[in-house]
């Protein structure tokens, strides 16, 4: 096991997709953080020229700073998108590139094969969130301040938000991880790994809007409303347990149904 894992940490670290993506993520981020910045300004030369007509959107842009944006950055990158694409590259290639094959050959198990690459996906995924939560707050902490906790938030909060989405993102991991041995192909799990979250969001707003039900949203169960939800410095304490019972039970179901589908296909 230990030697599968230095494997699958070497190969992804020569990987160029990892830092392709990564920085991906970090260019978005920045992008998202100077937009926001020239909105403000153009709302602040709008209000020196007009009455004050416009103020509550000048309000809504004056709670920013770096606090706020570390507890937003994974809403405000595609975040799951770029995930899909890069597990879809790093997991695919061992059936397209028969590295499976021959790991199997040197007489490791499935079992102990499908563990590590899991774990270091995981690993890859955590680099990833906490890049992201970096960028995120030294740029906001660059244009606005690093900010106060207002309000109800702590630090205590803040960090249980934080974890509700890295528990959030390890369940987008089980889940593209599943479709990427379910499918086997790169090109296939790309596509499905980007359009299935948005074809299921779909879903399930049309199918809350016809049952009109305000008390349960089926949306609401999704990881995609769960991440943003999820994304401030102080989150109401059902949110967060159905953050983290939802994105457990992601998480334990599809790493159990990729093993369980690994384990019958043929290398």
């Amino acid at each position: 096991m230990t030697r599968l894992l230095k494997f699958e940490f070497r190969k992804l670290f020569r990987q160029k997709s990892f830092y392709i993506c990564g920085a991906v993520m970090v260019g978005l981020l920045l992008i998202t953080t100077v937009s926001i910045n020239f909105l403000m300004n153009l709302n602040d030369a709008m209000v020196q020229t007009s009455d004050g007509s416009i103020s509550m959107g000048i309000e809504g842009y004056m709670n920013y700073n770096g606090l706020q944006m570390l507890s937003a950055a994974l809403s405000e990158c595609n975040f799951s998108i770029i995930l899909a694409i890069f597990l879809s590259l790093f997991i695919c290639g061992d059936y397209t590139n028969d590295t499976l094959k021959n790991v199997i050959a040197k007489g490791y198990g499935r079992v102990s094969i499908y563990a590590s690459k899991f774990i270091v996906s995981l690993a890859a995924v955590s680099i990833y969130v906490v890049i992201c939560w970096l960028t995120s707050f030294i740029s906001g902490s660059a244009f606005w301040g690093i900010g106060t906790l207002s309000g109800d938030a702590t630090p205590g909060s803040l960090a249980i938000a934080l974890f509700t989405q890295l528990l959030l993102v390890y369940a987008y991991t089980a889940v593209f991880f599943f479709l990427c041995v379910l499918l086997r192909k790169t090109s296939g799990s790309i596509a499905i790994g980007i359009l299935a979250p948005l074809v299921l969001s779909m879903i399930l707003s049309l199918l809350d809007g016809f049952f009109h039900e305000k008390t349960f949203q089926l949306t609401d169960y999704w990881l995609d409303s769960l991440l943003v939800q999820s994304s401030g410095t102080f989150i109401p304490s059902d949110i967060l347990t159905r953050g983290i019972v939802c994105s457990v039970i992601y998480l334990v179901l599809f790493a159990i149904g990729g093993h369980l589908i690994g384990r019958r296909h043929q290398v």
